[in-house]
């Protein structure tokens, strides 16, 4: 790494402390007039008022009293856009206006440092974390934990003129990571497009203000709930980002699952696979995509998901798989993994498999996040791997040629491949890890559907 890249950073880590530490102070300032506004609401005003900070109607509605409303208006009118986008965050608005509590709000956003002194989108994100904090697993729905975001940023590094999509976006934090790091670069922001869809319209309104204060004027796609079902994008994109909901059911609006599934029909009680095959359908020739997948999507012994990783892996577009720590979101446990895709080669020899499940540390409410040593780890053992062919280091990382994963059974589990600290590589070794797991959650699946049909029968009874 050059001394200029470690400057950098060095500034980069020193502005998240900053901006940490201004929200924070604002968020603890600002809670006792929350009244009878719950946790989401009351940051989606925060939230809001920042975005005001540095635009002309902040002026006019801290100097002349205009509404906190009317601002609004007249900023989204200035960047030309419909005020439906913000209906939902406006919601809130309007409660805290009835209950005459703005003004000490806008005087306590008055007092963030402007531009300049600390970038208003580090102290937006900041305070995004704050607020997902306080809301506990409710709000880890709308949030993506930031160290994942720069992390992939980094593994993508897509060019200045990028067409960049998220399908499920949260609060924009992939993009907005993305566009953090070309600034840290020294990379102009203007050639970079942003397409972003949700479930929730209140994350697309979220989204919206955390990419204007980067400057980025991102476009609104119909709601993740019509365009998913249909398998693929109207539109193809460079970079694709997404951390879909995990094994939601229902997702599909019609059984008979008529959409465009290059790899085979996904079930319809578990999105996941619906979800990588829609974010590989979307890629632009070239292009590349980070997923954040559960485990259990690269175990799953489902017939039809175990069918759709042996098409994806036949047809090149897995490039790797990154195990996670543990306790990285707020809204659940589980140890998730980090699914690196590209547009299908029609050939792939070998999938990265990496194991950064020991790294990161503990900080707020025992939250596990990646430091900046962390994601450089990572970052530079995929580049030696995918750039000057480096296949294994000892403990963390390895590159499995296909045919073994095919024996595996197509189970994409990068801790049955990476062999601990001080042990060689063994193929036969990992064979027989691969077996044993396999046993386990056979004996697991069998009693997971005795106790469906437990509950079915108890339902059946209840008439429920």
């Amino acid at each position: 790494m050059t001394d200029v890249s470690g400057t950098r950073q060095g500034t980069a880590a020193m502005e998240k402390t900053v901006a940490w530490k201004i929200s924070d102070e604002l968020w603890r300032s600002a809670e006792r007039y929350r009244g009878v506004l719950d946790v989401a609401e009351f940051g989606d005003v925060l939230l809001c008022l920042l975005y005001l900070r540095d635009r002309p109607a902040w002026k006019m509605l801290r100097r002349e009293g205009r509404g906190t409303e009317w601002a609004i208006h007249a900023a989204l009118a200035e960047d030309g856009d419909e005020p439906t986008i913000l209906r939902p965050v406006l919601e809130a608005v309007h409660k805290v206006g009835e209950a005459r509590q703005l003004g000490s709000l806008v005087e306590m956003v008055d007092r963030v440092p402007p531009a300049g002194d600390i970038e208003l989108a580090q102290v937006f994100t900041a305070l995004l974390d704050r607020i997902t904090l306080a809301a506990g697993r409710r709000g880890g729905e709308f949030h993506t934990p930031e160290s994942i975001t720069e992390l992939a940023a980094a593994l993508l590094n897509p060019a200045p003129n990028a067409r960049i999509l998220d399908p499920c976006c949260k609060a924009g934090g992939f993009p907005a990571a993305i566009a953090d790091r070309q600034v840290r670069e020294g990379k102009a922001l203007e050639g970079l497009t942003v397409a972003i869809s949700d479930y929730s319209a209140r994350s697309c309104a979220l989204a919206y203000l955390n990419l204007r204060l980067r400057k980025l004027a991102p476009r609104v796609l119909p709601s993740a709930a019509e365009s998913l079902p249909t398998g693929a994008s109207d539109e193809q994109y460079d970079i694709v980002t997404a951390n879909p909901p995990f094994n939601l059911k229902n997702w599909s609006r019609n059984s008979d699952l008529i959409g465009r599934w290059t790899y085979g029909p996904p079930p319809a009680h578990n999105s996941n696979f619906a979800w990588l095959q829609y974010v590989v359908a979307s890629l632009h020739p070239g292009g590349r995509a980070a997923v954040v997948m559960p485990y259990s999507a690269g175990l799953s012994e489902n017939s039809q998901e175990r069918r759709i990783r042996k098409a994806m892996l036949d047809d090149g577009v897995l490039s790797a798989i990154i195990a996670l720590p543990g306790q990285m979101f707020t809204h659940t446990d589980i140890p998730v993994t980090l699914w690196l895709l590209e547009h299908p080669t029609g050939d792939r020899r070998e999938v990265l498999f990496l194991d950064a499940a020991e790294l990161g540390t503990v900080q707020n409410r025992g939250r596990r996040t990646l430091t900046d040593a962390d994601i450089d780890r990572i970052v530079d053992t995929y580049r030696a791997w995918r750039e000057h062919g480096r296949k294994t280091v000892a403990g963390f990382a390895v590159g499995v040629p296909s045919e073994e994963i095919s024996d595996g059974r197509y189970r994409l589990n990068p801790r049955a491949y990476v062999a601990p600290t001080g042990e060689a590589p063994d193929p036969r070794e990992r064979a027989r890890r691969v077996t044993e797991l396999k046993q386990r959650l056979d004996r697991l699946a069998e009693r997971a559907a005795s106790i469906d049909e437990s509950i079915d029968a108890h339902l059946k009874e209840l008439s429920l």
